[in-house]
């Protein structure tokens, strides 16, 4: 009898455990001892898993405003940056429900409190990181991703396009649920609670649209622009020289 694989069995445990708890990101960091001290490690024999709250479309974006400062230029210019330490620490403060660590994660009113994340913060920065490290990989748009995406695009917004084979999760969602407002009703009110990569890859799907709607705008602009008015009714190709005026 041939059995499922470890790792099988490891992708459908997850799936369902997303199917069920879709608002929930579970994120497991390998550690090992290192002169005693439990640091990162991929091969690490001891495991511990922290649970995260979906990252939204609103999340980012008011955390974001709030972790934007002005930063004057060599050149004597303004330019806006944004505090990517600030907006970690408000990630965590916002996003981190429970974990496998013996500490105990006390929320008020959607945050972390303040006494919780004091004894957060005490344990080693490297296995912080990699706890933030693996719940920003849950929502951020990898290289391979935005490659994929970009194909697809050029296939689905094509003219003679039949639609795209093996639609990839950007293409489709864009096509499940169309367009943010007038395609598929969500509204102002309601955006915030989409979840970030969600927004992300629609947001770059109707980009592609928009971009092939204005190729196929331009160069129906450039046929009727080759084309000069006759005596009659009918229209010919014009010889393309230009008369300048006086």
């Amino acid at each position: 009898m041939k059995f499922m694989s470890i790792t099988a069995e490891d992708i459908a445990r997850r799936e369902m455990q997303l199917l069920e708890s879709p608002d929930r990101v579970p994120v497991t960091v390998n550690l090992r001892l290192h002169n005693g001290l439990l640091l990162p490690d991929e091969n690490g024999d001891i495991e511990e898993t922290a649970i995260f709250k979906v990252w939204t479309f609103g999340d980012n974006k008011v955390i974001e405003e709030a972790c934007k400062y002005q930063l004057k230029r060599e050149d004597g210019k303004w330019s806006e940056q944004i505090d990517v330490n600030e907006m970690r620490r408000l990630m965590v403060k916002r996003s981190l429900l429970g974990w496998s660590i013996p500490i105990p994660i006390k929320r008020e009113n959607g945050w972390m409190t303040r006494d919780c994340y004091e004894r957060v913060g005490a344990i080693p920065a490297p296995v912080m990181e990699s706890f933030i490290w693996g719940f920003e990989k849950t929502f951020m748009i990898t290289e391979d991703e935005q490659n994929l995406i970009n194909r697809q695009c050029s296939i689905l917004f094509s003219k003679s396009s039949r639609g795209v084979a093996d639609a990839c999760e950007a293409v489709s969602l864009f096509c499940t649920y169309g367009n943010f407002s007038e395609k598929f009703g969500i509204s102002r009110q309601n955006l915030p609670e989409i979840p970030f990569k969600e927004y992300q890859m629609l947001r770059m799907v109707m980009g592609k649209e928009g971009d092939a709607v204005k190729r196929e705008r331009s160069s129906k602009d450039h046929h009727a622009n080759t084309k000069i008015a006759t005596g009659g009714s009918r229209a010919r190709a014009s010889s393309g020289k230009k008369i300048a005026l006086r």
